[in-house]
């Protein structure tokens, strides 16, 4: 078989991106990811959901190298189940949550600790996790302080959510806006950008054929990482102009338009220019 992605690397955010709407995985992007895959490509993801959580869609889909989880915080190896990498919120910014709790009580704060979620304030948006079957605590006890955070999410109405950003921004470290309802703590210099550099020294990929795709703020960085990042035209406005390459939306099979992309534009043209190269060139004896 014809290995034409061989030492290609695509990597794709999940929710707003691979998945529609309904957070669902179309066929069709179903078959090019198997498509990509046996003709010799690598395949992973990018998202800011739990081992339990994106390990849920691997049933459908096949990666073939270890997944970024928490916007970057840890890559797993689900084949092997091996944490390949991992970080942990600074202790001295863990009382963050507590002033935004007293300052703001409206919004809800969901804490990230050995796999396990808890929910420091409620409002409507922390109760989706009853809808979904995950283990939830409603209670952040006393002893969870002194374990190590993944990250805390930040959950409210997007005009509420802009505000904390705004006061946010540059004072307690590293806060990712991670969708519009959505602010999140995680360790100082950590990012999907990041994890996905590791990524590529671990595994010996070649930068210039690393492709990315997303759809939200927290994916800008991955997204400018590679020569060939794209935004689904679906995705927020600050990524959609900070982005070059724009993919149809994720209710329209972006994940197959990228693939085909890559077929067409990076591989067929460039044994096209080669032919073309060589006929110019050839020399007759």
């Amino acid at each position: 078989m014809d290995k034409i992605f061989y030492g290609y690397l695509l990597v794709s955010d999940m929710d707003g991106t691979l998945l529609n709407d309904s957070g669902k995985l179309s066929d069709k992007n179903r078959k090019a990811i198997e498509y990509f895959i046996n003709k010799g490509g690598n395949f992973t993801l990018a998202t800011g959901r739990t081992i339990a959580s994106a390990g849920r869609f691997l049933e459908e889909i096949e990666v073939t190298l270890p997944v970024i989880l928490y916007n970057g915080t840890k890559i797993y190896d689900y084949k092997n189940e091996k944490v390949i990498y991992e970080e942990f919120i600074e202790e001295d910014r863990k009382d963050i949550i507590t002033l935004i709790k007293n300052n703001y009580p409206t919004l809800g704060i969901e804490v990230y600790s050995e796999e396990s979620i808890y929910i420091y304030s409620s409002c409507k948006y922390t109760d989706r996790f009853s809808k979904l079957g995950y283990d939830v605590i409603y209670d952040l006890p006393k002893e969870v302080w002194d374990k190590k955070w993944t990250k805390a999410l930040i959950v409210g109405e997007e005009n509420e959510i802009d505000f904390l950003e705004e006061k946010l921004d540059n004072i307690y470290g590293n806060i990712i806006r991670s969708g519009a309802k959505y602010l999140e703590i995680v360790p100082n210099n950590i990012s999907k950008g990041k994890a996905i550099e590791k990524l590529v020294d671990i595994y010996n990929i070649n930068f210039k054929k690393l492709i990315t795709v997303g759809d939200n703020m927290n994916d800008i960085e991955m997204i400018k990482l590679a020569d060939y990042g794209f935004c689904v035209e679906s995705g927020a406005e600050r990524t959609i102009k900070s982005t070059k390459f724009i993919a149809p939306s994720n209710e329209n099979n972006a994940i197959e338009y990228i693939i085909n992309w890559i077929e067409n534009n990076l591989i067929r043209n460039k044994k096209e220019n080669l032919n073309s190269f060589l006929e110019r060139n050839m020399t007759y004896v």
